[in-house]
């Protein structure tokens, strides 16, 4: 855990030192910024990242959790890192010198410069860098002037440093992120993956799935407990097959609109399959 008072250039420096080496001795990805670090606003978590084998997130609150479900299912992103520090310092304490606002410091720490960190950055296949950073609108509504000045100058700094790496930054609030939308994901996340049991299983499931749409009325547990006892496995690995198939959009379904519950028809949740 880091110390939260008495912060000095060296403690500091050590922190940025043991991040670099780590990551530059692991395959998996270690982030700055740890759940035992930092107290948090909203519910902070160590997430496992189920499409990335032995990997866990630390994510910081319920919207950050809630936004990673989303960059997994765009499927656009070949990294995704989160609480990644804005490095070298010196450059970030440029930029803000240049945009002519005070750089964060450590409270209680005389005057130690604070190691930034954007809560995901993330690379395209082309190698694009793109960066979020995640507030909840209620708290930042609710700041201070001083508060809110002092927020407003962390993120030009963050703004302007990856914009100055050619890298695209977006301010996304959490109105944009508590949806329907992102509870489906949460629910299916889990599923993104398969057994070498039911990849086996997944072609000829899915196969049973496209013939019984010609009957759109039935509700979704309907087919998957009427799949399940054709091909002979439990209700609950059809569930795990239906829904690796929504979230890897070989089925699809209207996940923007209506949460996905098995009581439901086929018609009323839109499942159709992907033919592309």
């Amino acid at each position: 855990m880091k110390r939260r008072q008495n912060i000095t250039r060296e403690v500091r420096d050590g922190w940025v030192r043991k991040f670099e080496k780590l990551n530059k001795q692991s395959r998996l990805y270690y982030s700055f910024i740890t759940t035992q670090d930092i107290k948090s606003m909203g519910s902070k978590s160590r997430t496992p990242d189920f499409e990335e084998r032995g990997q866990d997130r630390d994510l910081l609150s319920t919207n950050e959790r809630m936004f990673f479900y989303r960059l997994r299912f765009s499927k656009k992103f070949v990294s995704i890192k989160e609480q990644y520090p804005l490095l070298p310092l010196e450059r970030v304490i440029g930029v803000a010198k240049q945009l002519g606002v005070r750089y964060p410091t450590y409270p209680y720490s005389r005057s130690v410069e604070v190691v930034m960190t954007s809560d995901f950055v993330c690379k395209t296949l082309s190698g694009k860098l793109v960066v979020y950073s995640i507030k909840d609108t209620k708290a930042f509504k609710n700041l201070s002037e001083a508060q809110r000045k002092n927020l407003d100058n962390k993120l030009k700094i963050e703004k302007a440093f990856w914009e100055s790496k050619g890298a695209t930054w977006y301010l996304i609030l959490s109105e944009q992120i508590k949806t329907i939308f992102a509870q489906n994901l949460e629910q299916l996340f889990p599923s993104c993956s398969l057994t070498v049991k039911l990849q086996i299983f997944h072609p000829r499931w899915l196969q049973l799935f496209s013939n019984g749409l010609s009957y759109k009325k039935q509700r979704l547990s309907e087919l998957v407990t009427a799949i399940a006892l054709e091909l002979g496995i439990s209700y609950q690995e059809s569930v795990e097959i239906c829904q690796f198939c929504i979230w890897n959009k070989h089925i699809k379904a209207n996940l923007s609109s209506i949460k996905l519950r098995y009581e439901l028809s086929l018609e009323q949740l839109g499942c159709e399959v992907n033919r592309g």
